[in-house]
């Protein structure tokens, strides 16, 4: 084994995983949060709160199991704005949650300034797409294909100043 002068090229950038499938409209045979289950799972009362102040935002909803067996769902979200191009929307949150046949649970996840910024390399600094006034778009479902909710985030956050 010579490990001198090895050197390797990434050439994906920031398309890996299910964000190369997603960018590539290729479907991929296992996606991101793929699993089986004995149960079925049920998603509803999507909510979206918002706290302007602080610059986030909170995503609610029930989760129940609508099948005959006790199981695991593993409920994600996802988070999309036009200044991630190359890729379409990245996962910022996920729960696995137990439930008993029959039982339904809220689950909340808690956004903030970084599940919405890029880094702008014109500015060599890190940006906020809401508050630059981008259209962001949330996707809650149980895999990066699987969206029982897409949502445009409806928030006003204080626009960007100059300095």
């Amino acid at each position: 084994f010579n490990d001198k002068n090895m050197v390797t090229q990434w050439s994906e950038g920031v398309l890996v995983g299910y964000q190369w499938n997603d960018a590539k409209n290729v479907p991929s045979a296992f996606p991101f949060g793929f699993g089986l289950s004995y149960t079925t799972f049920a998603l509803s009362n999507f909510q979206t709160t918002c706290d302007p102040m602080s610059e986030s935002a909170t995503v609610s909803f029930h989760i129940s199991n609508s099948g005959s067996k006790d199981g695991a769902a593993v409920p994600q979200l996802y988070v999309g704005f036009p200044s991630l191009r190359p890729s379409l929307r990245r996962l910022r949150g996920f729960q696995k949650v137990q439930l008993a046949s029959a039982e339904e649970v809220v689950v909340k996840f808690t956004l903030g300034r970084s599940d919405w910024s890029f880094w702008d390399e014109k500015s060599s600094s890190w940006q906020s797409a809401a508050r630059l006034g981008e259209d962001i778009t949330l996707h809650v479902g149980t895999s990066s294909v699987d969206f029982t909710w897409i949502s445009r985030l409806d928030c006003t956050f204080p626009p960007m100043t100059q300095s």
